[in-house]
């Protein structure tokens, strides 16, 4: 058997009219609500960078600190002062002992230091100014340890 359809009844114009207010009430309700969670995220995510902004800037300045620091130690007079400090008989060397090198630790070329380094080794005399000093005493007995006190020998 065969069965029953409804016919559908058209709705009334002002039903229609009502239903489609209806949606663009609701529309406009759920768009405001979706403005606000925006925005209130937006506005913490601001803040959050503020913050971090603030840090970096004190990590910055922190880091400037420590450089300067680091050059005022770095210092000719100063790193003297800590070998003294230490008891270390040691003294800076001379510019025909310092080899500049490249990030690749490969030597730049044309140094006078490195002219005279191959020179040495491949038996060249070298000249007498640049000859080490023979000592007359050992290097761990002419080291004095700081704070240390001579007694008296009866």
């Amino acid at each position: 058997m065969r069965k029953n359809r409804r016919i559908p009844k058209k709705m009334s114009v002002v039903a229609a009219n009502s239903m489609r207010f209806g949606a663009i009430i609701v529309f406009f309700f759920v768009m405001v609500i979706l403005n606000l969670l925006s925005s209130s995220s937006c506005t913490m995510l601001l803040k959050e960078k503020g913050v971090k902004e603030r840090e970096l800037a004190k990590l910055e300045e922190a880091r400037t600190q420590e450089a300067t620091r680091w050059e005022e130690l770095k210092t000719p007079e100063k790193i003297e002062v800590a070998l003294l400090r230490h008891g270390l008989s040691m003294k800076l060397p001379r510019p025909d002992q310092c080899v500049r090198m490249r990030a690749d630790g490969t030597p730049y070329p044309n140094q006078l230091s490195l002219k005279r380094a191959r020179q040495t080794e491949f038996g060249a005399p070298q000249p007498a100014s640049y000859r080490p000093k023979q000592r007359a005493a050992s290097p761990i007995s002419s080291v004095k340890v700081a704070g240390a006190r001579r007694r008296r020998v009866n």
